[in-house]
Protein backbone atom coordinates (compact mmCIF):
# COMPACT_ATOMS: atom_id res chain seq x y z
CA UNK A 1 0.00 0.00 0.00
CA UNK A 2 1.20 3.62 -0.71
CA UNK A 3 2.53 5.87 1.79
CA UNK A 4 -0.13 8.24 1.61
CA UNK A 5 -3.11 6.45 2.00
CA UNK A 6 -4.92 6.70 5.66
CA UNK A 7 -5.03 3.42 7.31
CA UNK A 8 -7.61 2.68 10.25
CA UNK A 9 -7.37 -0.17 12.61
CA UNK A 10 -9.75 -2.59 12.49
CA UNK A 11 -8.98 -5.54 14.68
CA UNK A 12 -6.09 -6.03 17.50
CA UNK A 13 -4.54 -9.79 18.04
CA UNK A 14 -2.59 -11.09 20.77
CA UNK A 15 -1.18 -14.02 18.66
CA UNK A 16 0.28 -13.90 15.04
CA UNK A 17 -1.28 -16.48 13.63
CA UNK A 18 -5.15 -14.87 14.42
CA UNK A 19 -3.64 -11.49 12.27
CA UNK A 20 -2.23 -13.82 9.77
CA UNK A 21 -5.77 -15.96 9.30
CA UNK A 22 -7.38 -12.31 9.32
CA UNK A 23 -5.24 -10.51 6.76
CA UNK A 24 -5.89 -13.99 4.49
CA UNK A 25 -9.93 -13.12 4.80
CA UNK A 26 -9.32 -9.90 3.68
CA UNK A 27 -6.85 -11.15 1.32
CA UNK A 28 -9.29 -13.31 -0.39
CA UNK A 29 -12.10 -10.50 -0.43
CA UNK A 30 -9.31 -8.11 -2.24
CA UNK A 31 -8.86 -5.93 0.50
CA UNK A 32 -5.28 -5.16 1.30
CA UNK A 33 -3.94 -4.74 4.73
CA UNK A 34 -1.85 -4.95 6.59
CA UNK A 35 -0.18 -6.13 10.14
CA UNK A 36 1.41 -3.70 12.13
CA UNK A 37 4.04 -4.37 15.04
CA UNK A 38 4.68 -8.06 13.60
CA UNK A 39 8.04 -7.52 13.96
CA UNK A 40 7.55 -7.14 17.62
CA UNK A 41 5.49 -10.32 17.64
CA UNK A 42 8.65 -12.47 16.70
CA UNK A 43 11.36 -10.42 18.94
CA UNK A 44 9.39 -10.13 22.07
CA UNK A 45 6.54 -13.18 21.80
CA UNK A 46 5.75 -12.99 25.79
CA UNK A 47 4.03 -10.67 27.71
CA UNK A 48 3.60 -9.12 23.50
CA UNK A 49 0.30 -8.04 25.25
CA UNK A 50 1.59 -4.75 27.23
CA UNK A 51 2.86 -2.98 23.63
CA UNK A 52 -0.99 -3.24 21.99
CA UNK A 53 -0.19 -6.45 20.68
CA UNK A 54 -0.67 -7.01 16.71
CA UNK A 55 -3.04 -4.63 14.75
CA UNK A 56 -4.59 -5.19 11.24
CA UNK A 57 -5.13 -1.69 9.20
CA UNK A 58 -7.07 -1.28 6.12
CA UNK A 59 -7.56 1.68 3.87
CA UNK A 60 -10.16 3.97 5.63
CA UNK A 61 -12.66 3.25 2.36
CA UNK A 62 -12.73 -0.87 3.06
CA UNK A 63 -12.40 -0.65 6.78
CA UNK A 64 -16.46 -1.67 7.12
CA UNK A 65 -16.08 -4.07 4.56
CA UNK A 66 -13.40 -5.50 5.89
CA UNK A 67 -14.82 -5.59 9.96
CA UNK A 68 -18.00 -7.03 8.36
CA UNK A 69 -15.99 -10.14 6.85
CA UNK A 70 -14.36 -10.68 10.24
CA UNK A 71 -17.21 -10.59 12.35
CA UNK A 72 -18.57 -13.39 10.59
CA UNK A 73 -15.57 -15.37 11.03
CA UNK A 74 -15.55 -18.23 13.72
CA UNK A 75 -13.03 -16.83 16.27
CA UNK A 76 -11.94 -20.11 17.46
CA UNK A 77 -13.32 -19.88 20.82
Amino acid sequence: MSDDIPLVTIARFSHDWEAHIAKGVLDEAGIPSVINNEIFGSVYPIGFNSIGGLTLLVRQSDADRARELLDHCPSGD
